[in-house]
């Protein structure tokens, strides 16, 4: 697997914050937190992100974050994403002036904007006396020489702290100015190169270009311009600003331009987004050993509710070991030893349902699948900050699997271990349950469990599968593939015996194990 992208902290939580901020965010179908850290979405997002802008990055993590469920968006980012991944000259010109754009901006642009509008606009009144003050001075100097050099200083006194008062209060929307301006003059240089197809998002650029050229120009007394940063030039315009007071006017005028089209740039800075992103994916494609479309059912075939998949392997793993699955209208009840695959399946198939309804990428050689709301309760932990234990903190996150289920919607749900925080009676009695409550007509629950007891008792709900492992000369190999059937062997107490555990221990407890069996009692040691 290809070295995975890193990122400066607090990036990722940019793209999140950037994700959130669209007003276009659908609670309905989106991933939520639990679910996303079960799926190791942030690692999962690092190994397809190549995009070139940060526009595209906060693009991609959006699609990741909310797995699209209309059929039409579906097919349209499918065939942009073919494109791409049929005509790399193309890609590579659109990535080299995508990758202009930058990534110095600390919030995301929506984010920003949004501020934007609510920060109070003053007149520029103020400033444009600073700077007639300051034009007076210097014409006094050649009329008058020292009245002049005395009013020259005067204007100093005055202008200096007047503007710093200003900037400190619109800094860091410069930043989001620039990056603006940034993105305007790369989607100009988009719509130059040649494109076999007038695509949508060319369209869609096409407009926000000429609407936006009123708000580009001119934009280089705000925000320094292209290729002046740190030159001569700008360097001389920085003073020219500080006394002139010629960005701080500038920038009052281009607030309410901007302001005013706030729909045009962000409609822009997606159009510029989602191409960086879909060559991104095409990337993603080209580096895995194989990939599929998902081949979606009826969605008015009520008895179409399945997920099915041929080959399903997990897109991080160096060597991934194949598995096939096929579920219609039941569960699927994994039973097996730690480290044996459980979990490294369930996660292989909710990315095959995540990725697969977002970038229409799946890893598998083949996949039949409804279209799904996807939640979880995995990898849950304990919260000390709050004083949640690790049990409560489980509860609440089955009871969030089990709400979801409720909805009319196709959900598909993974559970890992359920109630393994309490003890055994309860447990088994407990799982039991809820295991069977998420059998619905809307629902396909995928769970994992070390309770072999479970397999005999929902035999009627869920369809049995399991890993093994085989045990040979004090070493444990694992085959890591999906068989058919409950688990038949318990090994953890072999398991401590090749970890090197004293014998008087591991003996003691296989007699211990071998007693209850035959009796369904525990003696004390």
């Amino acid at each position: 697997m290809k070295e995975l992208r890193t990122y400066a902290p607090g990036e990722l939580e940019r793209f999140k914050d950037a994700y959130l901020a669209d007003t276009g965010k659908n609670i309905n179908t989106a991933i939520f937190d639990q679910t996303w850290n079960d799926m190791n979405m942030d690692q999962v997002f690092a190994r397809i992100d190549t995009c070139a802008s940060l526009a595209g990055e906060e693009r991609l993590y959006a699609m990741l974050r909310e797995p699209f469920s209309d059929r039409e968006e579906l097919l349209r980012r499918d065939a942009l994403i073919s494109s791409f991944d049929k005509d790399e000259k193309l890609s590579l010109e659109y990535r080299k002036i995508l990758s202009g754009i930058g990534n110095d901006i600390k919030q995301p642009v929506s984010v920003s904007l949004a501020k934007l509008s609510d920060l109070q606009s003053k007149s520029s009144l103020i400033h444009i006396l600073c700077a007639l003050f300051a034009l007076f001075s210097i014409v006094m100097i050649f009329v008058s020489p020292t009245v002049g050099l005395l009013i020259f200083l005067a204007a100093l006194v005055v202008n200096i702290p007047v503007y710093f008062k200003r900037k400190a209060e619109i800094g860091e929307y410069i930043a989001c100015f620039s990056h603006i301006i940034k993105a305007c003059h790369a989607a100009e240089s988009m719509l130059k190169v040649k494109d076999d197809e007038d695509r949508a998002y060319r369209r869609e650029m096409r407009t926000a270009v000429r609407e936006l050229k009123t708000v580009a120009r001119g934009s280089f007394i705000v925000t320094g311009g292209r290729g002046l940063t740190g030159g001569i030039l700008n360097m001389a315009l920085d003073y020219l600003r500080i006394f002139f007071h010629i960005d701080i006017i500038k920038f009052n005028s281009m607030q309410r331009r901007v302001t005013g089209h706030r729909d045009d740039i962000l409609s822009m800075y997606k159009a510029l987004g989602e191409i960086d992103a879909f060559i991104a994916a095409a990337d993603y494609r080209r580096s895995l050993p194989c990939w599929c479309r998902p081949e979606y059912v009826s969605d008015g075939d009520k008895e179409a509710i399945c997920f099915s998949a041929s080959g399903l392997y997990h897109p991080l793993l160096d060597s991934p070991v194949s598995s096939d699955i096929h579920a219609e209208n039941k569960g699927v009840l994994i039973t097996g030893s730690n480290a044996s695959g459980k979990s490294t399946f369930l996660r292989s198939a909710a990315l095959a349902a995540i990725l697969g309804q977002s970038i229409a990428t799946v890893s598998a050689e083949s996949c039949t699948t409804s279209r799904f709301y996807i939640v979880s309760s995995m990898s849950v932990s304990d919260d000390i900050a709050s004083g949640s234990s690790y049990y409560m903190a489980e509860v609440k996150a089955l009871k969030k699997v089990i709400d979801a289920g409720e909805t009319e919607a196709p959900v598909l749900c993974f559970v890992d271990e359920v109630l393994k925080g309490t003890n055994t009676i309860e447990r088994i009695a407990a799982s039991s349950e809820i295991l069977k409550s998420l059998i619905r007509d809307n629902v396909i629950c995928f769970a994992a469990t070390h309770d072999i007891e479970l397999t005999e008792m929902l035999k009627e709900y869920y369809d049995n599968y399991h890993f093994e492992e085989d045990i040979q000369d004090d070493a444990v190999k694992f085959s890591y593939r999906l068989l058919k059937g409950e688990a038949k062997s318990r090994n953890a107490i072999k398991l401590l015996k090749i970890m090197g555990y004293d014998a008087a221990i591991t003996g003691s407890a296989e007699k211990r194990a071998k007693e209850f069996e035959e009796t369904g009692i525990w003696k004390s040691p």
